[in-house]
């Protein structure tokens, strides 16, 4: 096994590791409020912390070994149309875990733990919906990756 190799294995992992947490996260929260509410607002404090604790350290993962094997390639650049999707995919994926889904997950918390119903049902649909763009970015990334676009 070569140098690409493991860092296409890297490269993979980290990305598979944030496709498989954002599942997770669409399917955990309705999981959890059946439980109770301590633990519905305990995931979602929970979730927000997965930013810095699981998500920023697969995306520098992804973006190191995407870099490394761009730098060590004959073959694709930085101006590769697959290489430019990655990048942005990565991007938006910080800015919307910075902005969205670390202070969207306290505010579910906070609002579960005052009972704030309206508050709860705005927090967990923007928290959905987003979380559904960054899936769908991510699984249109890990398709242009696989196809190459652009080349």
């Amino acid at each position: 096994m070569g140098l690409r190799d493991v860092l296409l294995v890297l490269h993979i992992a980290g990305a598979a590791t944030w496709f498989g947490a954002n599942i997770v996260q669409a399917l955990a929260p309705s999981m959890a409020a059946g439980q109770s509410p301590e633990a519905a607002a305990g995931w979602y404090r929970v979730a927000g912390r997965l930013s810095s604790r699981l998500y920023m350290p697969a995306s520098l993962l992804i973006l190191a070994t995407g870099i490394w094997m761009v730098v060590d390639s004959e073959v694709y650049g930085f101006d590769d149309l697959f290489v430019t999707i990655g990048f942005g995919v990565i991007i938006v994926g910080a800015l919307l875990g910075i902005f969205v889904f670390g202070p969207g997950s306290e505010r579910a918390a906070q609002a579960i733990e005052s009972g704030d119903k309206s508050a709860i049902r705005a927090s967990a649909a923007r928290i959905a919906a987003f979380g559904t763009a960054d899936t769908l970015l991510v699984l249109f990334a890990i398709t242009a990756m696989v196809l190459r676009l652009g080349t």
